[in-house]
């Protein structure tokens, strides 16, 4: 069955929890437009279980929670799962050769995999003004008063600003009218921090309707309200940016430069030293070097890599799958060497890694895999396609070749 981009998008956003009402409602009127539509909403749910249920799991016990979980949903739904994963997401991560492995229809080989490593989970630090600092999780739900403008609330993972309504305030002089007319527009100005650390994700959205998720080991820096000019954020480490459509331009500010934009989906990563790397999903948007004045457009699907010590930009087209392929609750490997997809798991899922062979590092290998999933099956997936031995004790991931 063939579905369109933006009803795969909101599939996704549905099972992964973070869909709007005006989404909302037009996968209402998809479901409704044919008993096909229905049927496959069906097929999905049943899959969505594995994820959204195992991230409630997560939320209330580790370990045990795990065990139950698996003994619970894994054995039914794993199928369904790997079947329709294609579907539910993008059409360009069809075209990346994917793995999908029913460990529970492979006859076991002894490599060593054992103690389950859990995945990472909705966490990050908010601070504000005078490093005011408060912690949330995915089940935080108390409001915080950012300002006197401006209140932020937690809900499910995600962080939502709102505008509070003033207080009508009358006097013969106006004097605290205007004083707190003052407050507020001071207020306007100061800015706020969501960090997450290793094992973290978290989303936001901003008061002018811009959400973004923030991966692991990412810091963002944005004000509380926009001014009338222009909308500017700061980012270290890596985020995915749904930008609000609004006249005022977007800006994403890095060390290696700036990202410029009016609405529209990209990923920015910052995790390698001295270079920014850019890649568009969707719209248009411009990328100006620190050094340089100079801006350089990127189209859909190509990806830029801005360098701080010469100040260029390198552009190549891509299959944008591999670098947003989180965003959308996966990992997604295209011809990545085993040194690179362990440092993504090294950070998701708190792990040391120690191989035993370098040249172990240098091997190749393409997939997509659950990100809300324990490590433990994609390092069997490994370890049963090479030959190689894994094994896990105390979160330290131990790479070996039988030879």
């Amino acid at each position: 069955m063939y579905l369109n981009k933006d009803i795969e998008q909101i599939l996704a956003k549905h099972f992964l929890g973070n869909i709007t009402d005006q989404e909302d409602e037009i996968l209402r009127k998809w479901i409704d437009l044919s008993d096909e539509n229905k049927a496959l909403f069906q097929k999905l749910s049943t899959a969505d279980k594995l994820s959204v249920k195992y991230k409630n799991y997560t939320e209330i016990d580790s370990e045990r929670a795990w065990i139950r979980f698996k003994k619970k949903h894994i054995r039914s739904s794993r199928i369904i799962v790997l079947r329709y994963a294609a579907t539910l997401l993008l059409p360009i991560l069809i075209a990346c050769g994917m793995w999908y492995f029913s460990l529970d229809n492979k006859k076991e080989e002894k490599r060593e995999v054992a103690e389950i490593v859990l995945p990472g989970i909705s966490q990050a630090t908010l601070t504000l003004p005078g490093n005011q600092k408060r912690v949330l999780t995915g089940c935080s739900t108390s409001p915080i008063n950012v300002n006197k403008s401006t209140i932020a609330v937690p809900h499910n993972g995600t962080l939502i600003y709102s505008p509070i309504v003033p207080e009508k305030i009358t006097n013969s002089e106006n004097e605290p009218e205007r004083k707190q007319s003052e407050e507020i527009k001071a207020g306007n100005n100061e800015n706020n921090t969501l960090t997450t650390e290793g094992g973290n994700e978290f989303w936001v959205k901003l008061e002018d309707g811009t959400v973004i998720h923030l991966n692991y080991n990412t810091e963002l820096r944005y004000p509380v309200r926009f001014g009338n000019h222009e909308r500017t954020v700061y980012l270290k480490g890596e985020a995915y940016f749904k930008i609000a459509k609004d006249a005022r331009p977007f800006y994403v500010i890095t060390d290696e430069g700036s990202i410029k934009q009016y609405g529209t989906e990209f990923n920015v990563n910052t995790f390698s030293p001295g270079r920014t790397e850019v890649v568009l999903v969707r719209g248009k948007i411009s990328l100006s070097a620190t050094s340089k004045n100079k801006e350089t457009l990127l189209k859909p699907g190509q990806v830029a890599n801005l360098q701080k010590n010469n100040g260029g930009i390198e552009v190549r087209d891509v299959d944008p799958a591999t670098y947003v392929g989180w965003n959308y609750g996966r990992l997604i490997f295209n011809n990545t060497t085993l040194e690179d997809i362990m440092q993504t798991l090294k950070h998701w899922y708190g792990v040391n890694i120690y191989f035993e062979q370098e040249s172990l590092k240098n091997l190749h290998f393409t997939g997509d895999m659950d990100r809300y999933g324990s490590i433990n099956p994609i390092l069997q997936a490994i370890a049963q396609t090479t030959n190689i031995r894994i094994s896990i004790k105390e979160k330290k991931v131990i790479i070996s070749s039988f030879n």
